[in-house]
């Protein structure tokens, strides 16, 4: 499934000069937040596949990437990431960064069906020297509890032979569900408020 995207986006590039660095490694990579995945890295195909369970609203994941030369390779990053979370996606953002400056040229869901991509240009560099862009994924069919959201990118960078690559994401839950989580959330701080107080009237009665 994950090819698929490979072939779309690669066809985009058929006109470009096929003299680029190569991806060699995907040495190492971690997580934070709500989300658990692993990376992977086809040399041949110059795709980079990370996979894994996101299971609250928001989560990143790092990867450090290692080229061959200081050239301009191009890498495609498909994503294959599962909803254990307690409630349906119907949008996904992902922030992307690297230490170098690069482009984003292409970006797509595989699965579920209907979904488009808007894509922010990266821009920066920020305090911290990192370039970052977004890609806003919406529309389609919903991604229901326990289902998986397949999206892919295409990206092009150059000046360096190790680079960092930090996806950021947060899940948009469906409008109900949001506006019941925020009831949620509200109610159990007005509980909370309302147990401070009686706490301290008790202090004060005794």
């Amino acid at each position: 499934m994950n090819r698929k995207f490979l072939l779309i986006a690669s066809a985009g590039f058929l006109g470009w000069s096929i003299s680029h660095a190569n991806v060699t490694s995907i040495p190492t990579w971690n997580n934070s937040g709500g989300i658990y995945c692993n990376a992977s890295m086809d040399t041949a195909d110059q795709t980079a596949t990370v996979a894994g369970n996101q299971w609250s609203s928001s989560g990143a994941m790092g990867l450090t990437i290692l080229t061959d030369t200081a050239a301009d390779p191009i890498l495609t990053v498909n994503d294959s990431i599962n909803n254990t979370s307690s409630f349906a996606w119907t949008g996904y953002i992902i922030s992307v960064a690297m230490n170098q400056a690069f482009s984003i040229n292409s970006a797509g869901v595989i699965a579920p069906s209907g979904w488009t991509a808007t894509i922010t240009a990266p821009g920066g560099p920020d305090l911290h020297g990192n370039y970052t862009g977004i890609i806003d994924y919406s529309g389609g069919t919903a991604v229901a509890v326990n289902g998986t959201l397949d999206f892919g990118y295409v990206i092009q960078f150059s000046g360096l032979t190790q680079y960092s690559l930090t996806e950021s994401v947060s899940a948009v839950p469906e409008p109900g569900v949001f506006s019941l989580l925020m009831s949620g959330g509200l109610l159990l701080g007005g509980w909370a408020v309302a147990r401070r107080r009686q706490a301290k009237q008790l202090a004060v009665n005794a």
